[in-house]
């Protein structure tokens, strides 16, 4: 039974429950404490995961796979360039939709590849489907799951099978809303812990610095997304650079499912929208700039913030960590000495909480905005077809 005197999102619990939408308030609220529990909660499992990658990190030419389904696909995008950038490992972002259609454009047999899964459910078909496609085309292959639901096929198929490896997440991650909100934030630092190469102390001092960060600034989205409700958008623009553009298009996935396709959304890099996406901007666009916390970067996030607002068509909202932009709406997070892999999960939380308020708005329920069922939590009405390798298999 739900404690009456519960508020999340500055909401009742009682309302929320009403309104349906009490399980993706909560769950963008506990992101607070999560990413603070993160890695006292990892830590058990720290040496066995070391013991499972470190003679994988040494095989010559090994590729890693970063992959997933919608949400779960932007992890990848959203790191892989940073992990790349720290480390010696080739690793790529692939999304499990374009594997599981395409496995001859990615796959070689000759190469060895960990494909590592991110997945809330570990039960969609493209998720499931990826690994059998792996473990058919790599002569040596391996699969790290990093998943909230333990009970997933995932999970379940990598007990007694020494090439598997599963990074189970703490059990309220396993998002009973239809967003995926903390699931993504939590696989997300999972992730970087498993492969990052800075020292435990400094990974451990992003998330803390990220946990202060939320924390300051949850009450001030929650104020910011009602103002903009008061005047809603019929379209947002997200742009990031970098590890930000990863995010971004997360935060704009998360606007187009809670409103169920009503509010228009998209992302784009700071300096390609200028390239023909910049048309979506109307007097009825939100644009959205994740600035980066890098000086070099930044000048390019800048000069679209000022290009747009000299344009003076889009309403322009910079999420930033200091305060010399001159915008017609800005948002400070505070957190300068963030990296922008680890700045970007505020934009998405600004982004989930921005969702959330669009979707009341319009009437709708966050925790189910289609019930018709035409969109599901969990992908439904997918096809596996027979694949090259299963047919000369067979």
């Amino acid at each position: 039974m739900s404690n009456n005197t519960e508020q999340f999102l500055h909401r009742n619990i009682s309302d929320l429950e009403q309104l349906k939408a009490q399980h993706t308030a909560r769950e963008i609220t506990q992101q607070l404490a999560l990413w603070e529990q993160l890695g006292e909660f990892l830590a058990p499992t720290k040496s066995a995961l070391k013991r499972f990658l470190a003679p994988l990190f040494e095989l010559p030419k090994l590729q890693v796979l970063l992959t997933g389904a919608g949400t779960s696909a932007f992890i990848g995008e959203a790191i892989a360039s940073h992990l790349k950038s720290q480390s010696k490992l080739n690793i790529t972002a692939l999304a499990s939709t374009d594997l599981v259609s395409n496995p001859e454009l990615y796959l070689s047999e000759n190469i060895p590849t960990l494909l590592v899964s991110f997945a809330r459910s570990g039960n969609s078909p493209e998720s499931v489907a990826s690994v059998d496609i792996v473990d058919r085309w790599i002569n040596q292959s391996y699969h790290l799951f990093i998943t909230c639901n333990a009970q997933g096929e995932l999970a379940c198929s990598a007990k007694e099978n020494p090439t598997r490896f599963c990074l189970q997440m703490p059990e309220p991650t396993n998002d009973q809303s239809f967003a995926m909100t903390s699931s993504y934030s939590c696989m997300y630092l999972s992730a970087l812990d498993c492969f990052d190469t800075p020292s435990d102390s400094l990974k451990q001092q992003q998330r803390q610095l990220l946990a202060n960060s939320a924390k300051q600034n949850i009450d001030h989205f929650v104020k910011v997304s009602s103002d903009i409700v008061q005047n809603p958008p019929e379209r947002i623009v997200f742009l990031g650079s970098g590890t930000l553009q990863g995010n971004a298009h997360e935060a704009a996935l998360k606007c187009m499912e809670l409103s169920a396709g009503k509010l228009i959304a998209s992302h784009d890099s700071s300096l390609g929208f200028r390239h023909g996406p910049k048309f979506i901007v109307n007097e009825k666009t939100l644009v959205v700039v994740f600035r980066s916390n890098d000086s070099y970067t930044q000048k390019y996030d800048d000069d679209i913030v000022k290009e747009l607002c000299a344009d003076n068509v889009a309403r322009v909202l910079v999420i930033n960590a200091s305060s010399n932009q001159n915008t017609t709406l800005q948002l400070h997070t505070h957190s300068a000495a963030l990296l922008d892999v680890y700045q970007g999960l505020l934009g998405v939380m600004f982004a989930q909480v921005l969702a959330f308020s669009l979707s009341l708005e319009k009437g709708l329920s966050p925790d189910n905005p289609c019930p018709s069922g035409e969109v599901n939590r969990v992908v439904q009405g997918v096809i596996i077809h027979a694949d090259e390798k299963a047919n000369n298999n067979g």
